[in-house]
């Protein structure tokens, strides 16, 4: 929802390429979470993109 209005206002400014590169990083934000096993609609996703990154930090 977030990001939404976020893209929202940045086509509101005239910013076209940080609303394309805000609904990228969303995209890419559920692949991981989908690819580590997570229900993107279920649970904490805040902390589930976190163990995420640790993961991919730490291999």
């Amino acid at each position: 929802m977030k990001t939404r209005l976020t893209m929202r206002a940045a086509l509101a400014l005239g910013l076209p390429a940080v609303a394309r590169g805000l609904g990228r990083l969303q995209r890419l934000r559920c692949r991981l979470l989908d690819e580590a096993g997570h229900e993107a609609g279920r649970g904490n996703i805040i902390s589930a993109t976190i163990l995420v990154a640790l993961y991919v930090v730490a291999s």
